[in-house]
C-alpha cells in the first residue's frame, strides 16, 4: 500500500508549476473576495478525478463543491497505481499521493486556479463522538449507526483532538503540510457544520427532537460548533493558515477562514434555521473573521436568510443547474458577499456563448464572483468540447473587455 511513488509526482508538479501564474491568480482572488475590482474576474480551470476506484476507466469524484473543468490532462497517472479511500485514510502519503495527480492537471492548466490538497477527512468530527465508520469500494465514508442526544451530550470534548480518528487527522496533515511540493497549500478537513454534523450523529431522530427537546438540540449544536472552533484553529496552525482566510481547492478565501457545509438545513423551516442554526454559525463567522457557505439543493427562502448574515461572506450553491444563477449572484452581491461556484455549460453551447455568460456573471466590475468553469454534465469527463485552457483564458479577458470596456 505504502509503495507509492510520491516523488514522482512532486517532482512532476515542480517542473510544471507557474509561480508567476498562480501569483497572478490569487492576486486576482483576493481583491475580488475584499470587492476590489481586478484586472480580470478570475477564472479557475482544471480537472476533478482524484479519488479513484480500481479501475483506471471509472474514476470518481467525492467533493463536488469544486469540480472543475477546461484544464489539460495529465497521461502519466496511467502508467502509475492508485489507491481507494480506504488505503489513503490509513497512509498520509498514499492521500497525498493520490491529491497531487489532480493538482498536476492544475498545475499544467494556465488560469488563475490555486493548488491546494484537500485531504477527504471532512467526515471524522462524529469518531469524536464514539461513531464507527464504514468506507465504500467507491470512495465514501458513511456512519451505520447513530447514537442517542444524551450520549452525544455526555462526550467530554475537553481534548477533542485526542477523540477519535483525531489523531490520525493530524497525522495526516503534519505530513501532507511536511511533504508537499513547494507552492502546494492544504486545506483544512473542516468543512461540514453544526447541523449537518448533528444530523450524522443522532441521525433523523434530530427532526422531531427539536419538538421533543429542543434545549438539548440546541446545546448539542453548541458543543458543535465549539468541536469546530477548537479543530480549525489547530489545524490552522498545523498547516501555517492565517486564522481569517483559507485555501479550499482552487479558492483562496481572502475574506473569511471557515467553511459551513450546511446540506441539511433544507429540512428545516427558515424560521426554526434562523432560531437555531444561525447563532451557531455567526459564532463561526466571528472567530474566523467570515464564513464560506455551501448547500447542495434549492433552497431559496433559506438563502434569504443566509444573505441577511453579516458574517457569511461567500456563498456556494453545490448544484448552480438548479439555481437562476444571474438572479441569484446579483442577490449575493447586493447583500455585500461574493458567489463562489461554477455555471454549467448547456449541451451543445460554445465556448464563446458559455464565457459571457460568466462575465455577465461577474459583473461590470469584475467582482461578483469567482468563477470555476463547469462541464455539460457535472463532472466534464474528458473535457473533448474545451479549447486549450490558455485559449480560453485569453478568450475570457477579450470578452471581458468588450462587454464590459475599461
Amino acid at each position: 500500500m505504502n509503495k507509492v511513488d510520491l516523488n514522482a509526482v512532486k517532482g512532476l508538479i515542480e517542473e510544471s508549476i507557474d509561480f508567476k501564474q498562480i501569483e497572478v491568480g490569487l492576486n486576482r482572488q483576493k481583491l475580488v473576495g475584499k470587492r476590489q475590482s481586478p484586472d480580470y474576474a478570475p477564472l479557475l480551470l482544471g480537472g476533478s478525478r482524484p479519488f479513484l476506484k480500481d479501475s483506471k476507466t471509472n474514476r470518481e469524484y467525492k467533493l463536488g463543491e469544486h469540480v472543475i473543468a477546461g484544464g489539460v490532462r495529465v497521461p502519466e497517472i496511467e502508467n502509475y497505481s492508485h489507491h481507494g479511500l480506504a488505503e489513503q485514510i490509513a497512509s498520509p502519503k498514499v492521500m497525498l499521493y493520490e491529491a497531487l495527480w489532480e493538482l498536476l492537471g492544475w498545475a499544467r492548466t494556465c488560469s488563475d486556479t490555486q493548488l491546494s490538497v484537500r485531504p477527504n477527512l471532512a467526515w471524522a468530527i462524529p469518531t469524536c463522538f464514539g461513531m464507527k465508520y464504514e468506507i465504500s469500494d467507491e470512495g465514501s465514508v458513511w456512519f451505520p449507526d447513530t447514537i442517542s442526544i444524551d450520549s452525544a451530550l455526555d462526550v467530554d470534548i475537553d481534548e477533542v483532538e485526542k477523540l477519535g480518528e483525531m489523531p490520525r487527522v493530524f497525522d495526516h496533515l503534519y505530513f501532507l503540510h511536511e511533504n508537499a511540493p513547494e507552492g502546494v497549500r492544504i486545506s483544512c478537513p473542516i468543512a461540514v457544520g453544526p447541523l449537518s454534523q448533528v444530523d450524522t450523529i443522532i441521525g433523523q431522530d434530530i427532526w422531531t427532537l427539536f419538538y421533543d427537546q429542543p434545549d438539548k438540540i440546541y446545546a448539542l449544536l453548541l458543543k458543535i460548533t465549539a468541536v469546530i472552533t477548537k479543530l480549525l484553529k489547530l489545524q490552522k496552525k498545523i498547516v501555517c493558515e492565517p486564522i481569517d482566510c483559507m485555501w479550499t481547492g482552487p479558492l483562496f478565501m481572502s475574506n473569511g477562514g471557515v467553511k459551513i457545509g450546511n446540506d441539511s438545513v433544507v429540512m428545516l423551516s427558515p424560521d426554526m434555521f434562523r432560531e437555531y442554526i444561525v447563532p451557531n454559525i455567526a459564532e463561526l463567522c466571528r472567530t474566523f473573521s467570515g464564513g464560506y457557505h455551501h448547500c447542495c439543493g434549492y433552497f431559496p427562502e433559506h438563502l434569504k436568510v443566509v444573505n441577511e448574515m453579516p458574517g457569511i461572506t461567500t456563498l456556494n450553491m453545490g448544484e448552480p443547474e438548479k439555481w437562476d444563477l444571474p438572479q441569484v449572484v446579483n442577490e449575493i452581491y447586493q447583500n455585500g458577499k461574493l458567489y463562489y461556484g461554477g455555471w454549467a455549460r448547456y449541451p451543445g453551447e460554445s465556448i464563446d456563448v458559455y464565457l459571457r455568460r460568466g462575465v455577465e456573471l461577474c459583473g461590470p466590475e469584475r467582482n461578483r464572483a469567482i468563477l470555476f468553469a463547469m462541464g455539460e454534465s457535472f463532472a466534464d469527463k474528458g473535457n473533448d468540447s474545451w479549447p486549450e485552457p490558455a485559449e480560453t483564458m485569453n478568450l475570457w479577458h477579450e470578452i471581458q473587455d468588450e462587454m464590459f470596456p475599461r
